[in-house]
């Protein structure tokens, strides 16, 4: 069980504190889910800070700008995520029409250096597959662990809904009143959560 759970918080991302969804892989080694790094890179300015005014990233294209579309109050994802792939925003210290974009710096929440992710942002990052596989692997290991099955069940079984301790067995609703019949020795039983490890009271 402890070795369960160290392994879990190795699979945990340092800035939402869940399991990694989608894991980008740092220069650092370090790892982050792919909405979190986009989040801590708004926070941190790299791209329109004010997304209620007109945009003024060379990400926007006249399409964006179009009156027609009117001013929209949250960047739609797609775009978030163009931009986040062309790595151009509106940097801090970076002067409008800029030939260079400056690289970006991202704050890495487990070492907490400032990690240089190049011009290109997160896009140069790539998804760690492998953690995402562990991460997958793992998630259903718990939830076979997880669930109880009735004992008592014809196949196709229920899941186990009460426990027994004397009968020492776990059964769903239907078996559990099947084999407490009312008005018997058996129906004074008290039901408990259902356990695969029945130990004496």
């Amino acid at each position: 069980q402890t070795s369960m759970k160290n392994m879990e918080r190795e699979l945990v991302c340092p800035v939402c504190k869940e399991m990694y969804k989608q894991p980008l892989a740092l220069p650092c080694a370090h790892n982050v889910c792919h909405v979190c790094a986009s989040e801590v890179l708004l926070q941190h300015g790299h791209l329109c800070c004010d997304p209620t005014s007109e945009p003024t990233s060379p990400a926007a294209t006249p399409a964006t700008r179009s009156p027609r579309l009117g001013r929209r109050a949250v960047p739609k994802p797609d775009r978030l995520d163009r931009l986040l792939k062309s790595g151009f925003g509106t940097y801090p210290g970076r002067k409008r029409g800029a030939v260079h974009p400056q690289t970006v710096s991202f704050p890495c929440p487990a070492c907490q250096r400032d990690v240089d992710l190049g011009e290109r942002g997160l896009g140069s990052l790539f998804r760690n597959l492998t953690l995402e596989r562990v991460v997958e692997r793992y998630r259903q290991t718990i939830n076979i662990s997880a669930a109880i099955m009735c004992q008592f069940c014809k196949p196709p079984q229920l899941e186990a809904t009460k426990g027994c301790t004397e009968c020492k067995s776990s059964f769903c609703n239907e078996c559990f009143k099947l084999y407490h019949p009312w008005g018997t020795q058996k129906a004074q039983h008290e039901p408990t959560p259902p356990t695969l490890t029945f130990r004496p009271k």
